[in-house]
């Protein structure tokens, strides 16, 4: 599928998104079921994430998660989606999404188009309110990451990734290993956590087209 066909299919896609029904596949076995009707009533801080798909130069389809620095916070040296927090400034969470991604990854806004949004999702470590979009890049990007917000780059390949079938493994939470669904990317590395519900909703539409 080229990335102007699956632009297209996102665009139209008409039927109820897969949903937290899919966000759950992933989800760590320590988090409660949440009802994301009451979340919003508690006033959560918002943000927005955004899986940025584009051609290589290949002309094969990927979409780039980066590395976190190691720090004293509760998403350290995580792999995560480019995004951050809605500023007041901001005139939507799409724009929020588009920031946070031209900052953390520095590449060109106007080659950016935002697609569509996905089902948001509530973390509660940092108390966010997460609403994930899709976006294409037109062209190859360049990027130039942020180094105080971003440790690397990782692109994904998207066909490679369709195709993955998610692993557990042990993390250590407060002196218990723990067993944690997620993708591997190699030399014991993972996407999991919100960030891997996010993608798993993201894969469970691309099948649905």
């Amino acid at each position: 599928m080229y990335l102007e066909e699956l632009k297209e299919k996102l665009e139209n896609y008409e039927f109820e998104l897969p949903g937290t029904e899919a966000q759950l596949r992933l989800s760590p076995p320590y988090r409660d079921q949440i009802d994301l009707e009451e979340i919003k009533k508690t006033n959560p801080r918002i943000a927005a994430v955004m899986i940025l798909l584009y051609e290589n130069e290949d002309g094969e389809i990927e979409f780039p998660v980066t590395l976190r620095h190691t720090y004293q916070g509760v998403h350290s040296n995580q792999f995560s989606l480019p995004g951050g927090a809605f500023e007041p400034e901001d005139i939507n969470l799409s724009y929020t999404a588009l920031r946070e991604t031209v900052e953390e990854l520095g590449v060109e806004e106007e080659n950016i188009e935002v697609v569509r949004q996905l089902t948001e999702l509530f973390i509660p470590p940092s108390n966010f309110l997460v609403y994930p979009y899709v976006a294409v890049h037109h062209g190859s990007p360049e990027f130039y990451p942020d180094d105080h917000e971003v440790a690397d780059i990782v692109p994904i390949n998207l066909e490679a990734f369709m195709a993955a079938t998610p692993v557990t493994f042990e993390r250590k939470f407060s002196d218990y290993l723990v067993d944690i669904p997620g993708y591997e990317l190699g030399e014991d590395s993972y996407i999991w956590g919100a960030t891997a519900m996010i993608l798993s909703e993201f894969g469970a539409l691309v099948e649905k087209l």
